[in-house]
Parts: structure tokens; C-alpha cells; sequence
């Protein structure tokens, strides 16, 4: 079976800046403005009269067979301007051949004026090329343009793209014949060089009703530090004391990054599906095959809204289903009652108190542990015992 047979059907994309997602309906007036666009209308086979409701038909129809056959895959690219997502431009995977010994697929790309000369294009590249090369496991991609268009000729080789071939009489431009280039990228040649520049690990993003989880970034620094100077976070987790910005900028740059790279703490931003504005932290902390613990730091605006709930369900969801743990471990300090009937709620087991288990800044303090196994109903399995009001 090829990778394509197992191709997951709405995979978004996200380096924390830039996120490439599925059109959806709402989409249809962007993706209409992105082929009304001159550029566009001039460098590539873009539809120059196109409205929101054939953009809507093209969406359902042609895009969604796309993906439907696995051979044409269209993304949207977004990214947060003034505060909300935003599409920014579209890129696609078209032609797609996967075998087990490979396979191939040509790169098409299209910006909007609000995309251009922010990087956007060059990060939704190498999204695109992280995802065709590890997730379908092709062996080629190839980059088609018409010649002097020195934007897309100027990203392909930013992004590792080499010349291969010049086909003369290839394309028509202010109706002059125009000839195309081919340029090629390899699945040896990405992966040499994700080596040599030492790329940061991708984040998934992970949607719910209500929040998402996602890479943090630099953005998040400020609610970072307010959530980790509220005093139920001082007194129940072993966040710095005095929590600064330079706390904030070192975690965020390199205690989470270096946590990706090695697969041993995978820290995702828990945030607003509104607003995107931080609302906490939440990580799978795995030292060990098929076993990772949770770790969670809620803020104190979004406690009791169920923003924890569903960021945790949305991590259990991630680590059972894509990381094929077998159990999760849940410790609280005691008397950390809050955290143990998150936990209940769940459906984690208590396993027991190991006393002195807990390391509280140079103190022992006695360790609540709980696990959930995968197959478990994430529902409570037994009365609570614990006291009716939270004590935080």
C-alpha cells in the first residue's frame, strides 16, 4: 500500500506563521480575488472573470474530486493579519503518482497581493515539501513556470528547486509566444538539506469547537508570561519563579523547539479558535516507546470554560490515534484538586499517591498519579471523590 492509499483527507499544515488548511465555502471570495489577480492572470492559468460563486462550485467540485482521488491536492494558504486568518494565496500538489517506491507530483502556486514579500510563499513551500516528501513519501516534486516570471522562478530556487530543462514555445504572454522551465526538487535532496540548515520540527494544528492547539510563537510571549506569573500556576506546576519576557523568549525559541526536534516534550499553544490569543500551554512529555504524561498551565481568563477539556481531549486525540501511544499518564501534586478532576473527567484511572514523588522547587511533595490507556472510555469510570467545589 502506498502512502497515498492511507492519504489523510483535510491535513492542515502550520509552522506556527504560515497554515495550509483545505478551501472551505467560506473561502470562495478569496479564492474568486486570488485568480482575478493581475500577476495571476498574467504568469498562470488563472481565470480572469472568476466570481465567488463559480470559485464556491470550483471548491466543491474540482478541488474536493482532487483530494476525493488523492491526484490534486489544493491548499489554502493563511496566515493572522490584524488579529484573524486570512487567505493569502493557494498552493497544490497536482498530478500526484505515489507508489511504495515512491512517486511525483508537479507544484503550482498562486499569492495575493497581501501574501507577497512577507515570506508566506517560501514558508508554504516548504510546508508543501515537508508533507509530500515525509507524509506520501514522493521521491520528486517539479516546478513548472513561464520564462521571466522571476517570481516563481526566484522562490523555486530559494527553495532548493534546481533547473532541469527549458521547453521552447511552453506558454503565451501579452501574445508573445513565451518558452517554460523545469525545475525539480528530490526527496534525497530535501531531506540532505533539512539536514544541513537545521529546520525546525513542523507543529501540527489541531481544531476544536471552542480552541486549537498550535505551535507557539514569539507573539505569545506576553500572555505567556502573564499565565505563568498567576499565582495558581506558581503554586501547582514548576514554572520559574518571577517569570520574565526572557523566560518567555527562551522557551518559546528553544526549550519547545528543541522538544519537537527530539520527540520527548511536544508543547503545543492552546489558543482561541475566535482570536487565536493564547490561552495556556499543554504537552506530551514522551522519554519512553508507546508511554507520554501530560502537562497543562491554563490561564487563569480561560479556567472554567472548558478551554482545558477540549485542549486535553485534543491532545489524547493526537497521542493515542497519530503518535499510537499506549497509555497516558496524568500527575498532579497534592492537593491539586483542579488538575485531579480534569483528569476524571477524561477518564484517567487513579493509580495511586507515591509519596514524595513530586519535586515542588527543592521540596518533596506527595504525587497523585493517574493513567488512561488507549481503548479506554475518555469518560469518568467512577464517582468522584473529591471535594464538590475545586480548590485551587
Amino acid at each position: 500500500m502506498s502512502a497515498l492509499d492511507q492519504l489523510a483527507s483535510n491535513p492542515v499544515l502550520s509552522d506556527g506563521v504560515t497554515t495550509l488548511r483545505r478551501f472551505q465555502v467560506r473561502d470562495a471570495e478569496a479564492f474568486a480575488a486570488i485568480h482575478r489577480d493581475p500577476l495571476n492572470i498574467q504568469w498562470t492559468g488563472s481565470v480572469a472573470t472568476m466570481d465567488a460563486a463559480q470559485a464556491l462550485g470550483f471548491i466543491e467540485g474540482h478541488i474536493a474530486a482532487g483530494w476525493e482521488s488523492g491526484t490534486g491536492l489544493r491548499f489554502a494558504i493563511t496566515e493572522i493579519i490584524a488579529g484573524t486568518s486570512q487567505v493569502v494565496g493557494t498552493l497544490s500538489l497536482q498530478d500526484v503518482v505515489s507508489t511504495a517506491a515512491g512517486g511525483s507530483a508537479h507544484v503550482g502556486i498562486k499569492m495575493l497581493p497581501s501574501g507577497r514579500g512577507t515570506g508566506a510563499a517560501q514558508r508554504a513551500i516548504e510546508l508543501v515539501c515537508g508533507y509530500a516528501f515525509g507524509n506520501l513519501g514522493l521521491g520528486y516534486l517539479h516546478w513548472i513556470c513561464t520564462e521571466g516570471n522571476r517570481g516563481s522562478m526566484s522562490l523555486a530556487q530559494r527553495c532548493g528547486f534546481q533547473q532541469l530543462a527549458h521547453i521552447p514555445g511552453f506558454a503565451r504572454v501579452a501574445d508573445e509566444v513565451a518558452g517554460g522551465l523545469i525545475f525539480s526538487q528530490t526527496a534525497a535532496r530535501w531531506h540532505a538539506r533539512e539536514q544541513s540548515l537545521d529546520l525546525a520540527p513542523v507543529v501540527p494544528v489541531l481544531h476544536g469547537e471552542k480552541v486549537l492547539l498550535r505551535a507557539l510563537t514569539p507573539a505569545d510571549a506576553p500572555a505567556l508570561v502573564r499565565n505563568c506569573r498567576d499565582l495558581a500556576a506558581i503554586r501547582w506546576t514548576t514554572v520559574p519563579l518571577e517569570y520574565s519576557s526572557e523566560h518567555a523568549d527562551y522557551f518559546i525559541k528553544t526549550v519547545v523547539v528543541d522538544g519537537w526536534r527530539t520527540g520527548e516534550t511536544l508543547t503545543f499553544a492552546v489558543a482561541s479558535v475566535d482570536t487565536d490569543e493564547l490561552l495556556g500551554t499543554i504537552d506530551l512529555q514522551s522519554k519512553h516507546p508507546g508511554v507520554a504524561a501530560v502537562g497543562i498551565n491554563i490561564g487563569p481568563e480561560a479556567r472554567g470554560t472548558g478551554a482545558a477539556e477540549e485542549a486535553a481531549r485534543l491532545l489524547l486525540d493526537y497521542g493515542f490515534t497519530h503518535m499510537n501511544l499506549s497509555f497516558i499518564h496524568w500527575g498532579a501534586m497534592v492537593p491539586n484538586w483542579g488538575s485531579r478532576k480534569l483528569a476524571w473527567k477524561l477518564g484517567f484511572s487513579f493509580s495511586g499517591c507515591l509519596r514524595g514523588g513530586y519535586n515542588d522547587r527543592g521540596t518533596p511533595a506527595d504525587l497523585w498519579q493517574l493513567t488512561l490507556a488507549a481503548g479506554d472510555p475518555q469518560t469518568p469510570q467512577e464517582p468522584w471523590t473529591g471535594p464538590a467545589a475545586i480548590n485551587r
